[in-house]
């Protein structure tokens, strides 16, 4: 899953030393990346940015909270995001793909924890599709540092995100209906942890003008890779995008 993320929340670790006056920001994002399904390009995509950073309220991009704790060390939000993982049947690479149903994406909701200590901040997040597309529950644990040079940040991150077996299944599986229809093998897999390595950065060329860029890469466990759908077992992630602060 794609993390949309902008200027104001470049990463959560951000929130913890940033100024606690409430800012605006306007802007753009894109970005190329692959999927690990069976299809016949990389996907592309450019979204206007949006974002608030309020003490209370936030919102960056595709995703939007509420913070009940925000402190230098201690950050508890409930928050709702987008969930980006989809299929496009008519994008398969073979008839037999081509015939299966299309995978949807969603609106999670859930809770994110993050404390920050003097070597990086430890986040955890649980949510659940909203609207009934997968019904599923997803969770995510991740190790984040921050490295500042005057206007330049950088941002590593390690983690994992855990997709629940009714989640995994709708994305990846193959039902026996769609089995009979296409000849492609049933696959029913179980609940999956994708590892990933993330990089992201931030310039600020002014106090009001900032860039940032984001590049991820992941890795799919057998309980995806061996999926009749999917033919990748890592696949890498690019977003970059520009914003104003008023």
């Amino acid at each position: 899953m794609r993390k949309i993320t902008g200027a104001l929340l470049l990463s959560p670790l951000l929130i913890a030393t940033s100024c606690p006056a409430a800012n605006w920001s306007l802007g753009a994002q894109g970005g190329l990346y692959q999927t690990p399904y069976q299809t016949r390009h990389v996907l592309r995509w450019a979204l206007p940015y949006v974002g608030y950073d309020g003490k209370t309220w936030y919102l960056d991009g595709t995703e939007a909270g509420y913070n009940f704790i925000n402190t230098d060390t201690l950050l508890l939000r409930a928050k709702v995001y987008y969930y980006d993982t989809l299929y496009r049947a008519d994008t398969g690479q073979t008839p037999a793909l081509r015939g299966l149903s299309n995978r949807n994406s969603t609106m999670m909701g859930g809770m994110t924890m993050q404390y920050t200590t003097p070597v990086g901040a430890f986040s955890a997040t649980i949510a659940g599709d909203t609207l009934d597309v997968s019904n599923g529950v997803v969770a995510n644990s991740a190790y984040i540092a921050m490295v500042q040079w005057g206007d330049f940040t950088l941002v590593p991150e390690a983690g994992m995100d855990f997709s629940n077996a009714q989640n995994t299944r709708y994305y990846y599986g193959i039902s026996e209906k769609e089995s009979a229809k296409t000849g492609l093998a049933t696959w029913r897999p179980q609940s999956s942890i994708v590892p990933y390595a993330q990089l992201a950065m931030n310039y600020a060329w002014t106090p009001l003008w900032n860039t940032w860029a984001q590049f991820t890469q992941r890795f799919y466990p057998s309980t995806i890779s061996d999926s009749p759908m999917v033919n990748k077992n890592n696949v890498r992630e690019l977003t970059v995008g520009m914003s104003y602060t008023f």
